[in-house]
């Protein structure tokens, strides 16, 4: 009497299949059937939602173990065909070697083999090849479809933040600008090509608008090209990553984009700006202590019924370094209205600037076809060097070594052409707006919010100051500011018809507002004092 078989069913389902007609109910039907009519007992059933590419699945692991607990329980494993099994001919063989061992027998109802007969090894192998060459064809396909999308500038996955995903009129994807966090992204890039406030500021600036974004989700947004119109193309057998423009509307300018990517890498440098939270504190950062040069905080103390703030040395014990914030506001307040009273030096600057402004826009069509040019000839000396290549007369290390120095040049002064390309025409309005603000510059500083006064005070001084005797001074001058707040008498010709002290601008010596250098025991022969008189309190 023959001695009947045990069989564990195996039912398989990925869920891109469910459509083609691989429903689990059909397959259990198929094998309850198949063992009624085999006369085969059923021991256990498992059911996966899985890919078949490798064996890594759940309900299959839980097969494995199963077997392996309760030898001789089982002596078949079931399923309706061989691609249920595995996807991967290589690690299908290495399975059935194992289940061999164990002394189970895989099998396909649909496809039955004998695999103690040579020749259905051939058979085998093209039951499990012919799905996994299905599998390599669809993910070819697939590959081939996004990077063809990609070329056409369609941006594909989950939108970046700033964006939603949408569709065009042809139902294809297309980026949306989300109206909500749009504004906040580019307000971000504005902010740190500033150079102003460092990265990590400016993300906290944004999560309060409402953009909230861990510190390496803020690095990446910052240095995604895709918010500037680009989409990028990544690198496929002989064709290298590159960018293309995108279908989508660019949230920010492709020069915005550069110049943050410059002050981010340090090759721009801005205004200095310290963060302090404290609106009662805005010039702490920017002080050092005149007696052992560490930096000045700042703190609150009560008395008197009411709550006054001081600047102090992080040292305050040691050297004792103590002043009034009001003090120490009033006298800068004073030194920011020698700017603005002086309106005779700033219309000489803005004349100045105005036919400069007038000039660099005679010469920009010059400009860009310079750039253009040396840009085509950094390419035509990568190509020369890849036909070298191709020749053999360079290696590919060499040729590799000559492209990685030219092809930054290249990036450089397309960026370089793109700012100037970018570069709005209607300067005047900028040069109007930025001489009202220096003309009230105390008043600017008075309404300005916190951050807005730590701009003011980082673009004016390039160092660190001291308050001193109810003086500022700074071991290193800002020549603009110096130039500003000399007296218009000082630009004028004398009685003998002989230039001022100023006929050399780029060299002047400061004059009233800012006392001439002098050696002192705390600074060095550059330090410049600000002499300030007491104004009203703000």
């Amino acid at each position: 009497m023959m001695t009947q078989r045990k069989a564990i069913l195996y039912f398989r389902v990925s869920t891109d299949e469910q459509a083609d007609g691989y429903s689990l109910r059909h397959q259990e039907e198929r094998l309850r059937n198949y063992c009624e009519m085999q006369n085969i007992s059923v021991v256990a059933t498992y059911t996966e939602d899985f890919s078949a590419k490798t064996f890594d699945r759940p309900e299959f692991q839980k097969f494995l173990l199963f077997v392996k607990k309760n030898k001789s329980a089982v002596d078949l494993l079931l399923f309706t065909k061989w691609d249920r099994f595995s996807r991967n001919a290589g690690d299908a063989y290495s399975m059935i070697s194992q289940l061999k061992k164990l002394r189970v027998e895989p099998q396909a109802i649909e496809q039955p083999l004998d695999l103690n007969i040579p020749e259905n090894k051939m058979m085998l192998a093209f039951y499990l090849a012919a799905p996994e060459v299905e599998n390599d064809r669809r993910a070819l396909n697939t590959l081939v479809g996004m990077r063809r999308a990609r070329k056409e500038g369609r941006w594909l996955g989950p939108a970046p933040r700033g964006y939603i995903n949408g569709k065009d009129e042809l139902n294809k994807p297309l980026l949306i600008p989300d109206p909500k966090s749009a504004p906040i992204v580019k307000w971000a890039f504005e902010e740190l090509a500033k150079g102003v406030h460092n990265i990590e500021a400016v993300r906290r600036m944004a999560k309060e608008k409402g953009l909230d974004l861990q510190r390496n989700q803020f690095w990446n947004m910052v240095h995604n090209a895709t918010y500037c119109g680009k989409v990028a193309v990544s690198a496929y057998k002989e064709e290298e990553a590159h960018f293309v423009n995108g279908i989508h509307q660019p949230l920010i300018t492709e020069s915005l984009f550069y110049e943050v990517q410059d002050v981010l890498n340090g090759r721009k440098r801005n205004a200095k700006v310290r963060c302090t939270k404290d609106e009662n504190l805005p010039l702490r950062g920017f002080l050092i202590c005149k007696a052992c040069g560490r930096p000045i905080t700042g703190s609150a103390s009560r008395g008197n019924g009411g709550k006054y703030y001081y600047y102090h040395c992080q040292k305050a014990k040691e050297c004792k370094e103590r002043f009034r914030a009001n003090d120490a506001h009033d006298f800068f307040l004073d030194e920011l209205r020698k700017i603005s009273a002086n309106k005779g030096v700033l219309q000489l600057y803005y004349k100045i600037m105005s036919d400069l402004y007038k000039k660099n826009g005679t010469d920009k069509t010059k400009q860009i076809k310079d750039i253009q040019a040396d840009i085509n000839r950094l390419k035509q000396r990568v190509q020369n060097a890849q036909v070298l290549m191709l020749d053999a007369e360079l290696s590919a290390t060499e040729y590799k070594g000559i492209k990685n120095q030219l092809i930054p040049e290249i990036e450089s002064l397309e960026r370089k052409k793109i700012g100037i390309l970018s570069t709005n025409e209607d300067y005047q309005k900028y040069i109007d707006k930025g001489f009202a603000l220096l003309e009230n510059i105390d008043k600017h500083f008075v309404e300005a919010d916190l951050a807005g006064k730590q701009h003011i005070v980082g673009s004016i001084f390039a160092e660190k100051l001291i308050f001193e005797n109810n003086r500022y001074r700074t071991t290193k001058e800002n020549q603009a500011v110096t130039l500003i707040t000399t007296p218009e008498k000082s630009f004028k010709e004398n009685k003998k018809g002989k230039g001022g002290n100023n006929s050399n601008l780029s060299s002047v010596v400061p004059g009233t507002g800012f006392e001439p250098a002098h050696p002192c025991e705390r600074c060095d022969l550059n330090t410049v004092r600000l002499p300030i008189s007491p104004p009203g309190r703000y």
